[in-house]
């Protein structure tokens, strides 16, 4: 399951390196876009990093221990 947890961030860092390239797009934006994109808890998450970062979402993903993924995901 860290597998698993290592390429979905993986994928998020790939989608977010796209997104970085639209000089339009905020960083919050972004923060937006990915979790809309792969159906996270966007708010949830926000309130746990403090932040809307895209890049500290990517980190904080690969951070997360095997079952913790599940608090974060949008049903």
């Amino acid at each position: 399951m860290a597998v698993l947890m290592y390429e979905l961030a993986s994928l998020l860092e790939v989608r977010l390196w796209e997104l970085n390239e639209n000089l339009e797009l905020t960083t919050e934006d972004m923060f937006d876009i990915l979790c809309q994109e792969y159906h996270l808890k966007a708010d949830f998450i926000e309130k746990t990093l403090s932040c809307k970062c895209p890049f500290a979402l990517t980190s904080f993903l690969k951070e997360l221990q095997n079952l913790e993924i599940a608090n974060y995901l949008e049903y």
